[in-house]
């Protein structure tokens, strides 16, 4: 089958969460975070309740067999009663839009709730929070994930460290350090987390970052991650084989097969990863799809799209933006402004030239000049092209637009 997967959605009655106790959400989320152990509230005990376990139970098996509306009000029935376990996976399904409209900022509410707790998933809960804080433009929110996911390895989650390795040997929140990322890189493995082992793989086959190309050692390591991978995959993980489409489309370690690349990305898919929805639309696309093809490529880059997946978000801007495929260019700064919203630095570029080019919004250099700066911060590559054209261009711009911002500490983290 390769028709997209019905993940239907629904709007969940469940509250905004206390406000009073996790704070505004873009103004004091992440104080966990950020405050020292001094400042941090005393981490609240989970209620043991056998019926609760079972029902929890329950809603994960119902996730797993695509039942995600069940799923979803059985959970927001035991979240409401401040359960952390719910919690923690009813923010899970807001965050990947399972059973219910994808809202990150509920997510974030729902997650920032359960970490207080002193339970199994507070080191897991601690990664969600950094994974969304990656996922965020606001200008902290990168060195505030970095903080969560530290937090998630003291709170015993070594997941983090795949999360640690990409920081440092991307200077993302931090300076980049190689003996640091390629510290994290070695834990992962350890770990068993396939996904960093073959990121590791793939800096020891190139010697990226000046380092020394090791070909032996990389083949060693990515051995062991195909292994990993294939066993995580068969075993249910949407991740793992996500990671294995990329490599069979790419022809890492392995003969390129995008046939196979393309049953991989449709069992992540179908398991639910936006990120193999997005891929598996583009690699459709790629090919010489009929028109049924286009449809089913379309379904799926929207099914990401409203999983908040900024590549997808960006990318479908890009095809309204041309007229592909029918599509008009009207739905195209919606798209880029949700995809600014969860962080995508190509969505930043590509909103930056409307506006430098006065096309579908009105023209303003000035904010041109911010997104475009913005997604340089984040090691963009078209960027910062752009960012050094506006400059050329306009000299001055860059000193009237660093007058006009508002300093760091009067702006909301997030």
């Amino acid at each position: 089958m390769k028709g997209a997967h019905d993940m239907s959605r629904k709007s969940s009655g469940i509250k905004l969460w206390k406000l009073a106790v996790v704070g505004v959400a873009l103004g004091t989320a992440g104080f966990v975070a950020v405050s020292g152990p001094a400042l941090q509230p005393s981490a609240k005990s989970e209620r043991i309740d056998p019926t609760i376990e079972e029902r929890i139970k329950q809603a994960r098996g119902l996730q797993k067999v695509g039942r995600w509306d069940d799923a979803a009000d059985i959970l927001t029935q035991l979240a409401s009663d401040g359960h952390p376990v719910a919690l923690f996976h009813l923010g899970r399904a807001y965050k990947n839009g399972w059973g219910v409209d994808a809202d990150l900022n509920q997510a974030r509410l729902l997650f920032m709730e359960a970490v207080r707790y002193s339970f199994a998933y507070r080191g897991e809960t601690a990664y969600e929070l950094g994974r969304l804080f990656q996922r965020s433009a606001g200008e902290h929110c990168v060195s505030i994930a970095l903080q969560w996911f530290n937090k998630a390895l003291a709170w015993d989650y070594p997941k983090a460290h795949v999360q640690l390795a990409k920081h440092y040997e991307r200077g993302i929140g931090t300076e980049r350090n190689m003996v640091q990322a390629f510290d994290h890189y070695e834990q992962a493995a350890i770990a068993g987390y396939p996904s960093s082992t073959i990121n590791y793989a793939r800096i020891l086959l190139t010697g990226r970052y000046n380092t020394v190309p090791d070909t032996a050692q990389a083949l060693f390591w990515a051995s062991r991650a195909m292994e990993g991978l294939e066993k995580k995959a068969r075993d249910g993980s949407a991740s793992a084989a996500k990671t294995l489409g990329r490599i069979y489309r790419d022809g890492e370690f392995v003969d390129k097969n995008t046939s196979t690349a393309e049953d991989w990305f449709l069992r992540s898919a179908e398991l639910g990863d936006a990120g193999a929805m997005h891929d598996l639309g583009h690699m459709i696309l790629a090919g010489d799809p009929s028109g049924e093809e286009i449809e089913t490529a379309l379904e799926w880059f929207d099914l990401a799209a409203k999983a908040r997946h900024g590549g997808a978000l960006t990318n479908l801007a890009r095809m309204h933006l041309k007229e592909q495929y029918g599509l008009t260019r009207d739905g195209a700064v919606t798209l880029l402004t949700e995809a600014i919203e969860v962080g995508h630095p190509g969505a930043m570029e590509e909103l930056a030239k409307l506006y430098a080019k006065g096309d579908l919004v009105e023209k303003s250099l000035k904010k041109a000049h911010e997104l475009a700066q913005k997604g340089a911060d984040r090691g963009h590559q078209g960027s910062v092209r752009f960012l050094n054209e506006l400059n050329e261009k306009h000299p001055t711009l860059a000193s009237e637009t660093a007058a006009t911002q508002i300093p760091a500490s009067t702006k909301k983290e997030g």
